[in-house]
Order: structure tokens, then C-alpha cells, then sequence
């Protein structure tokens, strides 16, 4: 053998061994590639279920109501999905988070045209202005709980707030919880906790408190029945001018006791002169009850109270206890007699007129047919308007 022949036959030895060897290395080095890719891959599954073990340990504690989660959440969905934050951010701000009722508030401008989204927006912006201490605001938010009107209806955090700016002598609060406290809306009714607060408010000088509370005790809802109660309330307000109290105090009157009918004229035109309407008719049919001569007396006694109303010259209590010197009556008023400072009403003007009512027994008595055979011999009075006129408001003047 040829030394040529020697170095071909080992030139293909190492030729095999490198080829063989480099067929080794490949094969290890995608042997190596797989596992890295394999765990690479089992790297990648194990991240995920940690951050979804994480998203839902989250979620769990989110949903259980714990704050700071919520809001992690609601930021982090910020970048993604806008109502998915919003719901977030409002989770947050029913559990009287400021950050989440900021946070609603602001998602809420972004969403142009969307009158569901705008109208949540203004209900937050409104309880924020509440928790700050706009009484009117926390009112209104209280209101929308009740309603529905901009969020979920929510009768127990309603009643709360209400409750909250009822207690701070806020009057419109008070008058909200009575008519909740009435409404047919109300699963559970309670007309007695309605006259508490109107009762309240009533006591604040609230008009229609007093009118309220004034036509409970003359029906006898959520409290017992009380005629005199019934009238000083509205008597009271009507003292202030308020015409619609005025009305009611006349309705009262009718029919009741020797001079009822007198007292239900003498208001019922003063309210129709203030310009209510629905006391016209009442009025006119009370007049035939009593006949001329005494809606001529009465409509002379009136028109000098009525300017005093018109100039707000009328004291608490003043007409009350004129009305129970002048016809015997018994409406209480607390901390004083019944007659005590009329002297003011009754003077002057008055005394004439007061002892030609009291000599003419105006009561309303008078038979039918006596007051027909008098309309047909003299004049019919004219029950028009004369123009003057006093507030028909029966809201509350002393509102925060």
C-alpha cells in the first residue's frame, strides 16, 4: 500500500469523525434549543397564571369592597377600556371614596353625547358637592337615590343623606323625608315619621311645613286628628301671607261650629284677593251660606287685615288670638292666652266692626230661604278681586 493511498484512507477517517461529530453538535444544539424554548415556554405559562392567581386574587378582593384594590383596578383599566374603569371608579364612589367620584366625574366628560354617562356624572359632582357641605347638593343626591335619577336606587343611602342635611335644620331635607315618608313610591310607609318632620320644619318657619304638618292633624294622617292643631298651623303661616294656608284655613272653617262659616269667609277672601284662585268659588259659595249683610260686615273686616298682611305688619300669633277673642274660640297657642296682644288688631279701625259682628251674630246660621228672599231684595255683592296682592310662595323664607 502506497503511502498516497494511507493519507486518503485516514483523510476520509477524519473526514467521517468531523462530519459525524458536527451532525452531534447540531443535534445536541437543538436538543438545547428545544428545552430552552420548553422552559422558556413553561416560564411564560407560569408568569401568566401568576398575574391571572394575581388579577383574580385581585378581583376577589375588589368585588369584597376593599377600596385601594378597587381603585388599582380602575386606573389599570383606564388604559384600556374606559367603561371598565368607570365601573371601577364608581364601585369606589358608592363606598364614599372621593378618589372614585373624582375619578367618575372625570370619565363622564369624556364621553360627549352620552345623556346616560352625563347624567352620572352630574349626580356625582352633585355628591361631592354635598360631602363639602352644600346642604342643597346632599339633598339633591339623597333625592336621585330615592329616584333612580343617576345612579342605582338606593332608598337606605338616600334616607341616610336626607337624613344627615335634615338634622343640620335644613328644612328642604325635612320636607323631602315627610313626603318620602308619605309617597305611594315608598315600599315601606310611615305617615307618623312624616309628621315628625314636617313638624320640624313646621317649627323652623317653614311655610309648607306648617301647611303639611297643618292638613295631617286635619285629617288625622300619621297623627291624631286635631282641629284646633289644624288651624293654628295654618292660621300661622297664613299670618305670614301665604295664600294656598289661607285657603286651607278657610276649607277648615266651613261648616264647623256657630261661626265657623264667618271665619272660613273672612279667610277665604283673603286668599282669593292674593290672587289664589281656587279659593274664589269656596269663597262665593260660603258667602250664600251667610247671606248679604254679613259677607258686607266680614269683606269690611278683612280688607284692613289684609292690607296689614300686604305690609307684613302681622305678628306670630296675632290673627289667631284675634279670631279666638272676637268668636270665643279655642285654638291653642303655645306660652300665651288666647287673647293676650290682639290689642294691636283689634284697635282703631276694628273695634266698629267687631261690635257690629258681635251684635249681628254672624255664624253662618242664617236659613237658606231668609238669605235667598235677601238677595233678591238688595244688590248682589261683588266678590271680585281689588288687586292687592300678597305672596301665593308657601315655601320656606328661612331656607339655608
Amino acid at each position: 500500500m502506497s503511502i498516497l493511498g494511507i493519507f486518503i484512507g485516514l483523510a476520509g477517517l477524519v473526514l467521517i469523525g468531523l462530519v459525524s461529530w458536527l451532525m452531534m453538535m447540531s443535534l445536541n444544539q437543538k436538543k438545547l434549543d428545544r428545552e430552552r424554548i420548553a422552559k422558556g415556554e413553561a416560564r411564560r405559562k407560569a408568569l401568566e397564571r401568576e398575574k391571572e392567581d394575581e388579577h383574580q386574587e385581585r378581583l376577589l378582593k375588589a368585588e369584597s369592597g376593599h377600596v385601594p384594590t378597587i381603585l388599582f383596578m380602575a386606573k389599570e383599566a383606564e388604559r384600556f377600556n374606559v367603561k371598565d374603569a368607570l365601573y371601577w371608579y364608581e364601585k369606589a364612589a358608592e363606598l364614599d371614596s372621593e378618589t372614585g367620584m373624582y375619578g367618575v366625574v372625570r370619565l363622564c366628560k369624556k364621553t360627549v353625547g352620552d345623556m346616560v354617562y352625563e347624567e352620572k356624572g352630574r349626580f356625582w359632582q352633585k355628591y361631592i358637592q354635598g360631602l363639602e357641605g352644600n346642604m342643597a347638593a346632599l339633598c339633591e343626591t339623597g333625592q336621585a337615590y330615592l329616584t333612580g335619577r343617576g345612579t342605582n336606587v338606593d332608598i337606605e343611602k338616600g334616607m341616610s343623606l336626607l337624613e344627615k342635611a335634615a338634622l343640620s335644620n335644613y328644612t328642604p331635607a325635612q320636607l323631602q323625608l315627610g313626603d318620602w315618608f308619605m309617597s305611594k313610591d315608598n315600599p315601606s310607609p310611615k305617615p307618623e315619621d312624616a309628621c315628625f318632620w314636617f313638624a320640624k320644619a313646621a317649627k323652623l318657619e317653614s311655610e309648607e311645613g306648617m301647611i303639611k304638618l297643618g292638613l295631617n292633624y286635619l285629617k288625622g294622617i300619621g297623627i291624631h286628628q286635631d282641629h284646633g292643631k289644624a288651624c293654628y298651623w295654618l292660621e300661622r303661616c297664613s299670618e305670614k301671607g301665604n295664600a294656598k294656608a289661607m285657603y286651607h284655613a278657610g276649607k277648615a272653617w266651613i261648616d264647623h261650629g256657630e261661626h265657623g262659616n264667618s271665619i272660613a269667609y273672612v279667610w277665604l277672601f283673603c286668599s282669593a284677593k292674593c290672587g289664589y284662585e281656587m279659593a274664589q268659588n269656596v269663597r262665593d259659595e260660603v258667602g250664600n251660606k251667610l247671606g248679604v249683610e254679613a259677607v258686607v260686615l266680614l269683606q269690611n273686616f278683612a280688607k284692613p287685615l289684609l292690607k296689614k298682611l300686604h305690609e307684613g305688619g302681622v305678628t306670630k300669633h296675632l290673627l289667631i288670638k284675634a279670631f279666638n277673642k272676637l268668636y270665643k274660640r279655642d285654638v291653642p297657642v303655645s306660652g300665651s292666652g288666647s287673647g293676650e296682644g290682639t290689642e294691636e288688631i283689634l284697635s282703631s279701625e276694628h273695634s266698629e266692626l267687631i261690635n257690629k259682628i258681635s251684635a249681628s251674630g254672624v255664624s253662618g246660621t242664617e236659613p237658606v230661604a231668609e238669605q235667598e228672599e235677601k238677595e233678591e231684595k238688595e244688590q248682589k255683592v261683588s266678590f271680585e278681586q281689588t288687586g292687592v296682592q300678597v305672596s301665593t310662595d308657601y315655601t320656606d323664607k328661612n331656607m339655608h
